[in-house]
């Protein structure tokens, strides 16, 4: 293919959460638009399938892998100078570890909860940021992963809200202080996604088919949708955009967000939670 058929090539991706998910679908239109593709996540295993994956949707490209935790300062710095060293360039970073946890009522929390949430959804961008940007081209992209919920009021999710709400406001405050070294950062908020979590949450409550039937669209996302944004703001087609959190979420946004606490907790705990008192005998 010509240059202009993959408007990527030449260029070095790294991306978190890779193995799965947004990040593996991310990972594979990267890497058919020409790109030089490095997944990275805990789980060398899950790792090596999605490459056997994404190689078959690109067989050209070139795709590695990097075992590690992005949430450690050594272990994500050691990801970015591997590649880096690929081709003595690093031009797209693709931050999408994250996740929401329990859910659970604001009352239910815990500390230790809250320093997991804030490494997950805060800390593993920070990192990727910090330590990513220095290497960067000059016109790199940053493409980290929000939410919904930010926007959209949900019980039991207020950590995980609070915590991407934190994440925009950092994409923001990134975008102005990297402007000058003509890198971009912006991010993308979904909706509820298909992934194994969400299986569980249908067989749980039937979450997935509320979360579809008060969707605009009438469907909860897949990846693919979201790697399809992600994918055009780490390209030049958005090279005059940065700072800015996208809706991917099919509307989600304009719909209500369900209140399962009953049936997770039982109304006579949620009652005394609803009234501000903690469940009798904690949680």
């Amino acid at each position: 293919m010509d240059k202009q058929s993959q408007p990527l090539s030449g260029m070095t991706a790294l991306v978190t959460g890779g193995s799965s998910g947004i990040g593996k679908a991310s990972a594979g239109l990267l890497a058919q638009d020409g790109a030089t593709v490095v997944i990275m996540g805990r789980d060398k295993e899950a790792l090596g399938k999605a490459r056997d994956d994404l190689a078959a949707q690109a067989p050209a490209a070139r795709i590695e892998i990097y075992p590690g935790d992005a949430c450690r300062q050594d272990e994500i710095k050691a990801a970015l100078a591997f590649a880096h060293g690929l081709s003595g360039r690093l031009d797209i970073l693709v931050p999408t570890v994250g996740g929401g946890g329990v859910i659970k009522a604001l009352l239910m929390e815990d500390v230790e909860t809250v320093h997991m949430e804030f490494d997950r959804n805060f800390m593993s961008v920070f990192l990727m940021v910090r330590h990513g940007a220095p290497l960067l081209q000059r016109g790199g992209a940053i493409v980290c992963i929000s939410t919904a919920v930010v926007t959209q009021a949900y019980w039991g999710l207020s950590l995980y809200s609070s915590m991407k709400a934190a994440l925009e406001r950092f994409v923001r405050a990134a975008a102005l202080e990297l402007g000058g070294a003509g890198i971009r950062v912006n991010a993308v908020r979904p909706g509820m996604t298909a992934s194994k979590a969400t299986m569980e949450m249908q067989e749980m409550a039937g979450l997935v088919d509320y979360f579809a039937s008060e969707t605009v669209l009438g469907r909860i996302g897949q990846p693919e949708d979201l790697a399809r944004v992600v994918r055009f703001l780490a390209g030049p087609e958005s090279g005059w955009v940065t700072g800015q959190s996208f809706s991917a979420d099919g509307g989600q946004d304009q719909g209500k967000a369900p209140d399962m606490m009953d049936d997770l907790y039982g109304k006579a705990v949620m009652d005394r939670i609803r009234a501000g008192k903690e469940a009798e005998g904690g949680a």
